[in-house]
């Protein structure tokens, strides 16, 4: 083994290694969700913005210990986050582009997809994009 080497290289070629990151990749799924055409009031709602990912951190089953971090844009709008330690929901909100952003990771044993229910249910938008991916 060459000097500084921990065996590091080693381990990451080692078949069985390579295999339990495949499993562990494919146990979370990604979502996101782009809502457009939204209100610019709803855009720049403090509580409703903060409310919804709450609500949908509950809706999916996530068991989230707190509030979502929440932060004004310095163009208007927000930014809003909620950490667990396997999962999140992060929200941008854009009022100039009529824009609201959603991004979700969680673990497949989770259904994410009620999380972004839970903003289109609430949320006045002309179009929504989804897009749902396994990690790899």
């Amino acid at each position: 083994m060459p000097p500084g080497n921990s065996g590091a290289a080693t381990r990451l070629l080692d078949p069985s290694f390579v295999g339990a990151l495949t499993r562990l990749s494919r146990e979370y799924q990604h979502i996101t969700a782009d809502f457009l055409g939204v209100p610019a009031n709803q855009l720049a709602d403090r509580a409703l913005i903060s409310g919804l990912v709450v609500a949908a951190a509950s809706a999916a089953g996530m068991n989230s210990g707190g509030i979502p971090t929440m932060r004004e844009r310095t163009a208007g709008g927000l930014t809003a986050a909620l950490l667990h330690d396997d999962c999140h929901i992060t929200v941008h909100a854009v009022p100039e582009r009529e824009l609201l952003l959603v991004d979700i990771l969680a673990p497949r044993a989770i259904d994410a997809s009620r999380a972004v229910d839970v903003f289109a249910r609430r949320i006045t938008a002309r179009n929504v994009h989804r897009d749902a991916r396994d990690r790899a």
